[in-house]
C-alpha cells in the first residue's frame, strides 16, 4: 500500500502515479490491437461499429463507474483516517452495490442497444456489426465489473501496481483471444466481443484474488458482502453517483456528438474512431495523474490534512502541462504513421490527420480537467465537477451543431437546389459539404478549456476543503489504527 499523506509530494505523487499511467497506456493499446485486428480481419466498417458502440457503452456503464469511483473515495479516505473496520466494510459494501448496478446494466444495454443505434441515424452498413458487438458486451457486464471495481478497490488502498499487472495480463489475453476467435475462427467483430469480455473477467478475477490474499487488512466475502453498510452506502452514492452522473452527461454528449459525426458519413465515423485510439495514447499518461490526484486528495482530506492536498493538486498540474506539451509534438509528427497502422483509406487517414493535429495543441487543458476534477471528487466535493462538466458538455453541443451541422445541411441543401443532385439523399451520399468535419475538433477544444477553466477557479476560490466524510461527520477522534501491510 502506499501511503500518500506523508514524505515528499512530488515523489509520492509519481510513485502512485506511474503505474496508473503505464495502466492506462497499456488499456489504450488494448483497444488499439481490437481496432488493428479489426481493420485487417473486416475493414473500415468493422473499425467504424466498433467506434460507433463506444459512447453507447460508457453511457450505461458510467453509473456503474460512478459507484466504483465512490467505493474508491470512500476506501481512501477511510485509509487516510486510519480505520480499519470501515476500510473493509466499503469495500464489501462496494462490492454489492457494483453488483446490483451490473445487473441493471445488463437488463437495459440489451434491451436497448438497438434502438438507440436506430435513433443515432447509424449509417445502414454499420449498424449490423455495431448491434452484435454491444449485445455480446453488454451481456458479458460482469467481466467489465470485475475488471475495474477490483481496480478501484486497489487504488483507493494506495496500490496502483496491481492493477497495472492485471490490464498487462488482460491485453496479452486479448491479444490471443482476438486472433483466435476474430481471425482464426472468422468470427469479426463478434470474435473481438467476445475476447474482450473474456480477457476483463479473467484478469478481474486476479485482482479480487489479490484483494483477498490478506496483504491488505481486509477480504472481500459473501456473508459480507450481502451485509452491506447502510452509512457506507450512502457516501458511496454521494461520492460516486456525481461521478457517475457526469460520465453519463459525457456519454451523452458524445453520443449526440456521434449523431452529428454520423451525417458526415462512414468515412468520417471510421477516422473519429481511429482518432480515439491514437490520441488515446496522449491523453491516458494525463488520466492517470488525474486518477492518482484523487487517492491523493482523498487520503488527505481523510487524514485533515487540506493543506497538502491542495499541494498536490498544484504539483500535479506541473506535472500534467510538462507532459502534454511533449506528447502534442509527439502526435503532430508521428500522427500519420500511427494512422496508417489500422490498413484504412487514405481519405479516412486524412481526416484523423486533421483532427489530431488540431486536438494536440490542447492536451494541457483535458489533462488539468480530470486533474483538478479527480482531486474535487477524492476530498468529498464531488458535485461541483458535474456541473461543469455539464456545462461545457452543453456548450458543445450547441456550438457543433451551429458551426458543423447547420453548415453541412446548407451545403447539401444549396448542392440539390443548384441541380447537381437530383435529392438531398443522394447529395449527402456524395459526400457534398464533409470538409466541414473539422468543426468538431475545433469545438472539441472549446470544450477542453471551458471545463478546465471553471474546474480551475471552484479548486482556488471553492469551499472544497470540508467536505470529506470524516470533516463531515466529525468522527476523526473514532479512528482506528490501520496495520501496515506489505504490498
Amino acid at each position: 500500500m502506499n501511503d500518500l499523506t506523508q514524505g515528499p509530494i512530488l515523489s509520492k505523487l509519481l510513485r502512485f502515479a506511474l503505474p496508473l499511467m503505464a495502466a492506462n497506456l497499456v488499456n489504450q493499446l488494448y483497444n488499439v490491437v481490437d481496432t488493428i485486428i479489426i481493420g485487417y480481419a473486416v475493414g473500415d466498417h468493422g473499425i467504424a461499429a466498433v467506434g460507433l458502440s463506444f459512447p453507447i457503452m460508457m453511457l450505461f456503464n458510467a453509473l456503474f463507474m460512478g459507484i466504483s469511483m465512490g467505493g474508491s473515495i470512500v476506501i481512501s479516505q477511510m485509509f487516510g483516517a486510519k480505520n480499519k473496520e470501515q476500510l473493509n466494510k466499503a469495500a464489501n459494501t462496494t462490492v454489492f452495490m457494483a453488483f446490483m448496478m451490473g445487473l441493471v446494466i445488463t437488463a437495459i444495454g440489451l434491451t436497448f442497444a438497438r434502438p438507440l443505434l436506430r435513433l443515432l441515424n447509424t449509417p445502414s452498413e454499420i449498424i449490423g456489426d455495431a448491434s452484435i458487438y454491444l449485445m455480446i458486451i453488454f451481456g458479458g457486464t460482469v467481466g467489465n465489473l470485475f475488471f475495474n471495481l477490483g481496480a478501484g478497490i486497489l487504488r483507493g488502498m494506495g496500490d496502483s501496481r496491481w492493477p497495472l499487472y492485471s490490464i498487462i495480463s488482460a491485453t496479452l489475453m486479448n491479444v490471443v483471444f482476438d486472433l483466435l476467435f476474430a481471425v482464426y475462427l472468422g468470427w469479426g467483430v463478434a470474435g473481438v466481443a467476445v475476447a474482450t469480455i473474456a480477457a476483463q473477467f479473467s484478469s478481474g478475477l486476479i485482482l479480487l484474488l489479490r484483494i483477498n490474499s490478506g496483504k491488505y487488512g481486509m477480504k472481500v466475502t459473501l456473508p459480507q458482502v450481502l451485509k452491506p453498510d447502510a452509512y457506507i452506502a450512502k457516501n458511496i452514492v454521494r461520492l460516486g453517483m456525481p461521478s457517475g452522473l457526469q460520465g453519463m452527461a459525457m456519454s451523452l454528449g458524445g453520443l449526440i456528438m456521434q449523431g452529428f459525426g454520423n451525417n458526415f458519413g462512414a468515412e468520417f465515423v471510421t477516422a473519429n474512431a481511429v482518432i480515439q485510439r491514437v490520441d488515446g495514447f496522449a491523453i491516458m499518461p494525463l488520466m492517470g495523474l488525474g486518477m492518482a490526484t484523487t487517492t491523493f486528495s482523498g487520503q488527505n482530506i481523510g487524514a485533515g490534512n487540506a493543506k497538502r492536498a491542495q499541494k498536490g493538486v498544484y504539483v500535479a498540474l506541473g506535472t500534467i502541462v510538462s507532459i502534454a506539451v511533449v506528447m502534442g509534438f509527439v502526435m503532430w509528427f508521428a500522427g500519420s504513421p500511427i494512422i496508417r497502422l489500422f490498413n484504412v483509406s487514405d481519405r479516412v487517414h486524412d481526416m484523423g490527420l486533421r483532427g489530431i493535429r488540431w486536438i494536440c495543441f490542447f492536451y494541457a487543458f483535458m489533462g488539468m480537467d480530470h486533474a483538478i476534477a479527480g482531486a474535487m471528487r477524492g476530498a468529498g466535493a464531488a458535485m461541483r465537477p458535474v456541473m461543469h462538466s455539464f456545462a461545457a458538455q452543453i456548450c458543445r453541443i450547441v456550438l457543433t451543431y451551429l458551426l458543423a451541422v447547420v453548415p453541412l445541411q446548407r451545403a447539401i441543401q444549396a448542392a440539390v437546389d443548384a441541380g447537381s443532385y437530383a435529392t438531398y439523399e443522394l447529395a449527402k451520399a456524395a459526400g457534398v459539404g464533409r470538409d466541414g468535419f473539422i468543426w468538431i475538433y475545433y469545438v472539441m477544444s472549446i470544450g477542453m478549456v471551458l471545463g478546465a477553466a471553471l474546474n480551475f477557479l471552484y479548486f482556488k476560490f471553492g469551499k472544497w476543503q470540508n467536505k470529506g466524510i470524516v470533516q463531515r461527520r466529525g468522527d476523526s477522534a473514532a479512528a482506528m489504527p490501520v496495520e501496515e501491510y506489505d504490498c
